[in-house]
């Protein structure tokens, strides 16, 4: 009698460049979100459809969607991937953008928490980036899947030098597998990759590589101490403009006579305070903030005492402070007026993770 089959479970194992799949997404899901909320207060909100009918944008990003889970099924081109990224992102920001008329009786699009609720979604996308981000050893099954999913390069064009010694890389740490039927496979294709007679081309990047590499290769070219005057200044304005404003708002509620209400008009906006129901967010917010700013003083302290490692990694903690806290009250009182201030710290925070990587930890540098 036979012996039933045994079924085999396999581990999940991560995607080559999967940071740059996700990252793509990011981008394209934050940019339809954005340009769609201009683009419908530019016309007026106008709407396709008649009397009876009604063509929500929400069907379009369903429709993108499910194009962007076909595209990976129907075809293994790696190209398949990228467009399917771009798809994605495209068609759950336009999904994502409506979710006041899908939470509410009324099907209230201006429904206020809708851009919390926004914002939060992306925010947690963007914790998916970095965990998957995050560096991990890879096993010798994961370095054949890796190097499986790199070898149809082969077949579509000549691989370049580096290509090759990566897919070498893992194909002889695949070799130290267990099972010697998956070991030998790894042996006979890292025996063909070798070969004299395989056609290799120089490392060339693509227009689009080059694009993203000059900025970088230009930006590491400028002195260390700049970047960390240019940080350090960064934190002591952005700390006192936090501060400033909450001794301002504190001052204001506790002496009204000292300021008017054109000056308080700078520091309240009209959309932050629509009824008596917004004032304990608003208060806990401005709390949030006044604490954001010290953190900020803190890490500005730490840099100009060449503390430089502490200095960076408590003004990456302000920032995701402020990021998660500051930001997600701001788009609940103000709405949309809070993304130019959510871009600009974004960008700061990309910013601050990038010199982590350029120039190490060290605790204390004389540079």
């Amino acid at each position: 009698m036979a012996k039933p089959m045994k079924l085999i479970r396999s581990s999940p194992i991560r995607r080559n460049q999967v940071e740059f799949y996700l990252l793509l997404t990011l981008m394209t899901l934050a940019l339809s979100v954005v340009l769609t909320r201009v683009f419908l207060q530019l016309t007026g909100y106008p709407q396709l459809g008649n009397s009876y009918l009604h063509i929500a944008h929400v069907l379009w990003g369903g429709l993108l969607l499910y194009i962007a889970a076909l595209l990976p099924l129907i075809l293994v081109n790696r190209w398949a991937l990228t467009v399917s990224a771009i798809l994605n992102g495209t068609g759950v920001g336009l999904f994502i953008d409506e979710v006041g008329k899908f939470i509410t009786r009324d099907n209230n699009y201006f429904y206020r928490p809708a851009a919390p609720i926004i914002y939060a979604f992306f925010l947690l996308s963007v914790l998916l980036l970095v965990y998957v981000h995050k560096p991990r050893q890879s096993n010798p099954r994961e370095a054949l899947y890796h190097a499986s999913e790199e070898l149809p390069q082969v077949i579509d064009r000549p691989l370049s030098v580096n290509e090759r010694a990566y897919l070498i890389d893992q194909l002889q740490l695949a070799q130290r597998t267990g099972a010697q039927s998956l070991a030998r496979l790894a042996a006979a294709l890292n025996s063909y990759l070798q070969d004299e007679e395989l056609r290799v081309t120089v490392n060339r990047l693509s227009v689009w590589e080059e694009l993203a590499q000059r900025p970088v290769a230009w930006a590491k070219h400028l002195p260390r101490q700049f970047y960390r005057i240019l940080i350090s200044g960064f934190l002591f304005i952005s700390g006192l403009f936090a501060l400033l404003e909450v001794a301002s708002l504190v001052t204001s509620a506790l002496f009204s006579n000292l300021f008017d209400t054109h000056t308080l008009s700078f520091l309240v906006t009209v959309d932050e305070l629509r009824s008596v129901s917004d004032y304990p967010w608003f208060q806990v917010r401005i709390f949030l903030e006044g604490a954001v700013g010290v953190v900020e003083w803190v890490a500005c302290y730490f840099l100009l005492t060449r503390r430089e490692a502490r200095g960076i990694q408590t003004a990456i903690f302000g920032l995701v402070l402020s990021l998660t806290t500051v930001v997600l009250l701001t788009f609940y009182l103000d709405q949309f007026g809070a993304l130019v201030g959510a871009l600009f710290e974004f960008s700061m925070l990309l910013f601050l993770l990038a010199f982590r990587r350029w120039y190490g930890s060290s605790a204390n540098v004389n540079q």
